[in-house]
Parts: structure tokens; C-alpha cells; sequence
């Protein structure tokens, strides 16, 4: 299953915010047991909803930590995605995307790093 998917996956259960979403996805597809992934996304607990930093949308956030030499791809790949935004307080309010496409944006980036 793809990052993408598994994060989207792991949101619409309401297992976890956009950013724990994302994270728990990277995890899982990189062959993390679902116990070691479930650690990592609860590390990113503090971020969703417009709280990670620079108000930064958390699942594009978490995507950014899981790929800090592809900082600039990544958020690339998210604004084109998300109609040229990459800021939660920007995106929910005006419902540019919902948070679950958000999520699914950030991992099909993710995914399309490792190709």
C-alpha cells in the first residue's frame, strides 16, 4: 500500500491528526511494525491542526520531517496540490482541501520521492 493511502487511511479511522497520519504512513511503508509506527506518529501529536510551525499544515510538515533533504520538493509538490497554499489557517477556513486530501497530498508527495 502506498504512503498516500495508508495515510489517508490512517485519518478518515480517526487514528490520529493530519501530521500523526502522515508519519504513521511514512513509517509503516518504510517496514515499521504497526506498534513502531503508531510511536512515531504519536510523536507528532503537537502538530495538527494549524499548530506545527510557521502554522504550516501539518500534514505537509510531517512529510518535510520525514525528508529534510527534500524540503523544497515536497512542499512543491503539496502547494501545487493544494491550489498554491501550504498553510493550515489558509487551507481549513477556505476549504482550498479537505484535511483528508491534505493527508493523502502530503503521502502521494512522499510517494513520489521514493520512485
Amino acid at each position: 500500500m502506498s504512503i498516500a493511502e495508508l495515510a489517508k487511511n490512517f485519518h478518515a479511522e480517526h487514528r490520529g491528526n493530519c501530521a500523526m497520519s502522515v508519519a504513521y504512513a511514512f513509517a509503516r511503508a518504510s517496514g515499521k511494525t504497526e506498534k513502531e509506527a503508531v510511536e512515531s506518529a504519536e510523536m507528532f501529536r503537537n502538530f495538527g491542526g494549524g499548530r506545527a510551525p510557521n502554522g504550516t499544515c501539518g500534514a505537509l510538515y510531517a512529510a518535510m520531517m520525514m525528508q529534510p533533504d527534500h524540503v523544497e520538493a515536497l512542499e512543491a509538490f503539496f502547494r501545487r496540490g493544494a491550489k498554491g497554499f501550504t498553510h493550515c489557517k489558509e487551507i481549513r477556513p477556505n476549504a482550498i482541501i479537505s484535511c483528508n486530501r491534505c493527508v493523502e497530498l502530503a503521502g502521494e508527495a512522499l510517494d513520489f520521492l521514493s520512485k
